[in-house]
């Protein structure tokens, strides 16, 4: 029985070893964040976080070090608590830095969607062409006249003044056949041209084209916070000051109901003491409303 005893103060002890880096180390986010947080006046999820996670961790270390000075005290620990929520969270930030790098990616395939060049024309007051000159895509203005080769991108938003072709519209409405088009119909700026030569006027610079809006849809759906992230930091701002409250106030009652003889002696498992049945209390009573949030 003894040489069992050791041998689970040693799996304790390597526990607490094991959790150390984890809760301190790969953890120190939370602790930055909950710093930064704390100093504008309110608690988000990272003071939670961190809360929860370091009552767990220091509770087991009181627990260890009971155990060490009293040989008929029995550590309860919790070491693996605080290790695993914190795994388990920084893992959930993994995957939703995956997420946002693949979105990224995808707005960098769409951006490249656009043409660096165009071909606009000039005519005379017949309606013939004078003039086909190279410019940047970018510099089109409203209005202008855009000549679109087969095989190439189409330049700007518009509609098409001259030609009859097909326009490969599944980069933008996943429309796999090509659409064809014909004078008087709308085209989108970086379909592909599939046939023949068009001439498009355009109908919207760079900043008002559908492309650039979907991009600019994407970016503020990334960079915007999820509907239940939002909530969780508005409820954690009223949670945690009354989550310290609340367990705070179990355990002192706990202690006091012993000292004055509140509840039987008997109720205290042999292996621990009232202040530490007590601590235990409420130390439940916070970790199970962490886990709830």
């Amino acid at each position: 029985m003894l040489q069992f005893h050791h041998v689970h103060e040693i799996y304790i002890k390597f526990r607490w070893i094991l959790s150390t880096p984890v809760q301190f180390f790969i953890g120190r986010r939370f602790y930055t964040g909950s710093y930064k947080s704390l100093l504008h006046g309110f608690a988000n999820m990272d003071v939670l976080i961190a809360l929860g996670t370091n009552a767990a961790y220091f509770y087991s270390v009181y627990s260890v070090l009971r155990a060490a000075v009293s040989p008929h005290f029995e550590a309860t620990d919790f070491f693996e608590t605080s290790a695993m929520l914190i795994s388990f969270i920084l893992l959930g930030k993994y995957l939703e830095v995956m997420a946002k790098g693949k979105t990224s990616e995808a707005i960098a395939k769409l951006m490249d969607l656009t043409p660096d060049t165009a071909t606009l024309l000039s005519f005379d007051s017949q309606g013939n062409v004078v003039n086909a000159e190279e410019i940047d895509s970018r510099l089109i203005q409203r209005n202008d006249m855009i000549k679109i080769l087969p095989g190439a991108k189409v330049a700007s938003d518009g509609s098409v003044t001259w030609g009859q072709s097909h326009v490969n519209e599944s980069m933008i409405t996943g429309e796999a056949r090509p659409v064809g088009k014909r004078k008087g119909d709308p085209v989108i700026g970086g379909t592909v041209n599939e046939n023949e030569v068009l001439h498009i006027k355009a109908t919207r610079v760079w900043s008002e084209s559908a492309l650039l809006q979907i991009v600019q849809f994407v970016e503020s759906v990334q960079m915007a916070k999820a509907p239940v992230q939002k909530l969780a930091d508005r409820i954690s701002k009223f949670f945690v000051p009354l989550d310290i409250f609340f367990s705070f106030s179990t355990w002192l009652a706990w202690f006091l109901a012993r000292k004055f003889d509140g509840y039987p002696k008997s109720w205290i498992p042999s292996s621990m003491d009232s202040y530490q049945l007590a601590l235990q209390f409420g130390y439940r009573l916070w970790l199970s409303h962490a886990h709830v949030l």
